[in-house]
């Protein structure tokens, strides 16, 4: 893909009305009021948008679902440099400075790498890089989680891990798809899914939790049963490759509930406050 081509897609997107406007509408939440309870949101989104720029990235230079993944790789970078805005007001203990730091850190490295149409060559640069940063922000969203203990704060981090999960898979899915890190990418897309379908019990039997909560923990559940059907369903790549469009869509569908999810324990934690 050159650069001509990948402007006119990040700028037009003509395709974009083929998914979902929930899908692309969730790229802009309303800012949230700052205690430690909506850090944790915000300092764990930053996980999951540091693997959807990727995700989309690696879309874009495949021609999969590529207008509609360039629209939400540009609202991803900009949702990610106004929630570092947002959380460098917010930085109450030391280990969330240090961390705050870091993160800094890693976020102008990696986007610095940002700045080339998306190629196989680049992606190939961006994949440690892209695992420092994502490093870095889960180790935030941790020092966020730790500033009071609240088990609210807990549940509203491993909640928003669970966001990051849904995006992570299919990165992993399509560097495999572009023949990339293949062995890698396979270890960890199989991580990802045990971690994320171990952490839906605890969250559903969390003596902490509403019914609400339990019962949007019950619709993830029911979301991702597909998504994770069509991203195990092969593991040869061009047989994936097939799935390609597929897996985009139903990445952005379970990442849906799981924002609703955390949205509802963000509720639960401030009206208890």
């Amino acid at each position: 893909m050159d650069r001509f081509q990948f402007c006119v897609w990040l700028l037009g997107g003509s395709g974009a009305a083929a998914w979902p406007a929930s899908l692309l509408a969730q790229s802009a939440p309303t800012a949230p009021r700052l205690d430690t309870a909506s850090a944790v949101d915000l300092a764990g989104r930053l996980r999951m948008l540091s693997q959807r720029i990727v995700k989309t990235y690696l879309q874009v230079g495949q021609s999969i679902a590529p207008e509609q993944a360039a629209r939400l790789w540009q609202a991803s970078i900009d949702q990610f440099e106004s929630h570092l805005g947002t959380l460098r007001a917010f930085q109450p203990t030391p280990a969330v400075r240090n961390a705050m730091a870091l993160l800094a850190t890693q976020w102008a490295h990696f986007r610095t790498q940002l700045a080339e149409p998306p190629g196989r060559q680049e992606a190939n640069l961006l994949y440690d890089a892209n695992e420092a940063l994502q490093q870095a922000a889960h180790r935030n969203t941790v020092a966020y989680e730790n500033v009071v203990g609240a088990p609210l704060d807990h549940l509203i981090g491993i909640a928003g891990r669970q966001r990051m999960l849904t995006q992570r898979m299919a990165k992993f899915y399509f560097y495999r798809t572009w023949g990339l890190y293949d062995a890698p990418a396979h270890m960890e897309l199989h991580l990802s899914r045990a971690h994320f379908t171990a952490v839906l019990p605890a969250i559903e039997n969390s003596p902490f939790v509403s019914e609400p909560v339990k019962a949007q923990a019950a619709e993830v559940r029911r979301v991702w049963a597909p998504y994770e059907q069509v991203l195990f369903a092969s593991q040869n790549p061009a047989q994936m490759r097939k799935e390609a469009d597929r897996v985009a869509v139903l990445s952005e569908i379970v990442l849906t509930a799981a924002e609703t999810l955390v949205a509802l324990l963000l509720a639960q934690a401030q009206n208890r406050a």
